[in-house]
């Protein structure tokens, strides 16, 4: 009875948590609200409070949908973990703009207001893991449960998924080779992520990671101007990337053939 009761109340606390994301989106959009005379401060002001909203909800469905487990943090494992993913770390890390930014090719033009992109860096992170690994990654891990090689298809399938989200910024305008690119590339990196989730056993990882990518690869096209993918960011990139790929294919197939014993 008074489990039921608690989650009666957790059931109707995550609804109204979701109806409010619902409220804020539809006022940000339907309304013509202005957060800034500043361009660049509107822009990310707006999209920080999108997201935000979003990663509202987020927290409530996938705490419905996944319990707290998802949010868990296995301490006797947390050294193991980190240095498990620090293969990953390299590629999150590879991808801010180093040489651009030493060498002048790129620059920061609008470093006041570096705060405010960290929160909307965080913001994406958090409500696309939540979504992609939180809710999505669970569900398919129950829907191909009995299936041959369900962690590969898991990962696969769930990335699959992250990389065909991007496709919705061509209705933002963007244009569509670039839109493509990123398909390709969040797929792979939606492939690091829920390796990462899978492994761990939390969302905190995947999130992280997602934080540090989209903090490199987004400072200067928001805050700056000029070229950041230079040579050295490619090579740097490539070898990172290859280094992680062999990481997770070897785990990847460890873990299937564990798995496959067991049944």
């Amino acid at each position: 009875m008074l489990y039921n009761l608690c989650m009666k109340k957790y059931t109707i606390a995550a609804a109204g948590a979701i109806a409010l994301s619902a409220a804020t989106l539809i006022i940000i959009y339907a309304l013509p609200v202005t957060f800034s005379a500043d361009e660049t401060t509107d822009a990310l002001a707006r999209d920080s409070a999108v997201r935000g909203a979003l990663t509202v909800a987020m927290v409530a469905l996938a705490a419905l949908c996944c319990g707290k487990e998802l949010f868990a943090v296995r301490r006797g494992h947390i050294c193991a973990d980190i240095a498990w993913c620090l293969p990953c770390l390299a590629v999150a890390l590879a991808n801010f703009p180093y040489s651009a930014l030493i060498t002048g090719g790129a620059r920061i033009d609008r470093p006041e207001l570096i705060w405010l992109f960290l929160i909307k860096c965080l913001t994406i992170s958090a409500s696309e893991e939540l979504l992609f690994r939180g809710i999505a990654l669970q569900l398919l891990c129950d829907m191909f449960r009995d299936k041959p090689h369900r962690f590969i298809l898991t990962v696969a399938a769930s990335s699959a998924a992250f990389g065909l989200f991007h496709l919705f910024n061509l209705a933002e305008g963007a244009a569509l080779p670039a839109t493509l690119l990123q398909v390709g590339y969040t797929f792979l990196t939606g492939m690091m992520f829920a390796a990462v989730t899978l492994k761990t056993g939390n969302i905190w990882g995947a999130m992280a990671l997602h934080f540090i990518f989209d903090v490199g690869g987004l400072i200067v096209t928001d805050l700056g101007s000029g070229n950041f993918q230079d040579t050295l960011f490619w090579v740097l990139t490539a070898v990172c990337a290859a280094g992680c790929a062999v990481h997770l294919i070897v785990y990847a197939l460890r873990r299937d053939r564990a798995e496959s014993k067991r049944k």
